[in-house]
């Protein structure tokens, strides 16, 4: 009886927490703008599509945001918002059911459990032209509801809308710069993050920037911008680079060039501008680069420099990317591997034309195959020099850790290899993609595999975000990186940790001397 009387007390707990914990995704929320209210999503609670500035449209295009406007109604925060506009393609990882200039919001996911948690400040990539914080390989339920942590992905203007320079615009700012609306958006989130994410349990005194590719550079930058300093506390670059900023003489050019297609003169470019539809910007914008600018009040100098010369926001830095990094772009136009070693060759040294006779002698085309893939081999130590040049001027300061990811067990991984992005559905914990591009090349007979490597990956990240640190109980040791011992962890099916091999340190070490302006990788990139 005693048995009994004693199950029968602990199904009356359960019955009675059942509805507690439902409650910690039902139950509105205050914020600063309004109550929102979330639903559940997996292991966790969602609030989607909330706003966090208000919407850049009419005379608020090509201007820094402005605060969200508040509401007095329960606002439903169960479907994400549209994305900004953008000419948007299969490579970008996902696509978006609507698109909009009044995109500017964010998604939280929490545990569904009370306390609270680190936020993870999720940055999305695109070069800056295309992305948005929506994507399913970005949802963040996985990682929220499994790891403990508070997870906030975000919208920001993308393409001329995020980074228009023009010389106009620049005096019309007067306290910010142009050209960087993109980069403003994203401080605009960080603040609203700070004043509100505790109701949502988040700790707004242990928030982590992390990004890839685009975000990855926007990350850099975060760290080395002076409005940002205090919105974050760790900071995690995968894929992206410390100097790839646009001067504002170079932004102004091609600003020139845009309002010059679209028909409008050079003493009225600003207003003629804001007039066009969106999609009228969009089709002459469709080949334009995007980059953020040194405007010298968001961005003084390149972040490298800043970094180096100990002028910049100091956080630990978990840094790296993956080894096969534009390997993708040979799957993606298969012509490519039909190219002659002389015409690879000539590529290159169009490419780095002062360099080419360095960059050719560290490679061997018999080691590789195909020619083409030298010139991926190329772009894939560019990336891992970047990562390896944000480490060795910010170790200094504070801890890094460095990785690399060679997991390449897709289908297609002959071609394709370890390619850019493809570390991402691993750090989210979101392996079976349904929507996106990369769910059709995962294989299922190797997703037990994978899943362990997720899991120790979604470790590594929520403890690196807990307390500046990704080693944990049942992780592989990850030492940080220092200069008189530059070790890197491989995260493969095996976890393995150590320095490079004497070969590649040679090529990094050479790139991370070698300023992008001099080896274009954004050039390469947008080919």
């Amino acid at each position: 009886m005693r048995y009994i009387i004693t199950v029968m007390v602990a199904l009356l707990f359960l019955a009675l927490a059942a509805p507690a914990a439902a409650g910690q995704c039902d139950d509105p929320v205050n914020t600063a703008e309004g109550q929102v209210l979330g639903k559940t999503s997996g292991p966790a609670c969602a609030w989607l599509g909330v706003p966090y500035a208000a919407p850049p449209t009419g005379h608020g295009r090509f201007r820094p945001p402005a605060p969200a406007y508040t509401r007095t109604h329960l606002f439903a925060a169960t479907d994400f918002g549209p994305a900004c506009v953008q000419n948007e393609s299969i490579s970008s990882g996902g696509k978006s059911k609507t698109m909009s200039e009044d995109c500017l919001t964010l998604n939280i996911f929490r545990p569904q459990k009370s306390g609270s948690f680190p936020v993870m400040f999720w940055i999305h990539g695109g070069a800056f032209t295309q992305g948005a914080g929506s994507y399913e390989m970005y949802d963040g339920s996985a990682l929220a509801g499994t790891q403990d942590v508070v997870v906030v992905t975000i919208n920001y203007r993308l393409g001329p809308f995020g980074f228009l320079a023009l010389p106009e615009l620049t005096g019309e700012d007067g306290a910010v710069g142009a050209g960087n609306y993109g980069l403003l958006d994203q401080i605009a989130a960080l603040e609203w993050v700070r004043d509100n994410i505790a109701n949502f349990g988040g700790d707004p005194k242990n928030v982590t920037i992390f990004g890839e590719s685009a975000g990855g550079v926007s990350v850099c930058a975060l760290l080395a911008s002076g409005p940002a300093a205090g919105l974050f506390h760790r900071a995690i670059m995968e894929s992206g680079a410390c100097d790839m900023t646009e001067s504002l003489p170079d932004g102004y050019t091609a600003g020139r060039k845009l309002a010059a297609e679209l028909g409008c003169p050079a003493d009225d470019a600003r207003d003629c501008l804001r007039k066009l539809s969106a999609a009228t910007i969009l089709k002459a914008a469709k080949k334009m680069s995007a980059s953020a600018h040194l405007d010298g009040k968001v961005l003084t100098d390149q972040p490298v420099n800043l970094i180096r010369a100990g002028t910049w926001n100091q956080v630990p830095v978990m840094t790296g990317s993956t080894r096969d990094e534009m390997a993708m772009l040979i799957y993606l136009k298969p012509w490519a591997g039909c190219l002659s070693r002389r015409r690879v060759e000539d590529a290159i040294r169009k490419t780095v034309p002062k360099r080419a006779d360095d960059i050719l002698g560290m490679y061997k085309f018999e080691d590789y195959g195909r020619p083409v893939r030298v010139f991926g081999a190329i772009i894939a130590d560019a990336f891992g020099s970047r990562a390896l040049a944000l480490a060795q001027v910010a170790s200094p300061a504070q801890p890094v850790y460095w990785y690399r990811f060679d997991w390449d067990e897709e289908r297609g991984s002959k071609i394709a290899g370890s390619f850019h992005g493809l570390e991402l559905p691993f750090v989210f914990g979101n392996l079976e993609l349904k929507n996106s591009p990369l769910g059709l090349l995962m294989k299922k007979k190797g997703l037990p595999e994978a899943r362990k490597l997720s899991a120790a990956m979604m470790a590594y990240w929520a403890n690196f975000a807990r307390a500046g640190n990704p080693n944990g109980q049942g992780l592989p040791e990850w030492k940080p990186f220092t200069a008189e011992d530059p070790e890197r962890i491989v995260l493969d099916t095996t976890i393995t940790a150590g320095r490079p091999q004497a070969d590649e340190w040679k090529r990094l070490s050479y790139y991370a001397r070698v300023a992008l302006s001099e080896f274009d990788l954004s050039a390469v990139m947008g080919k």
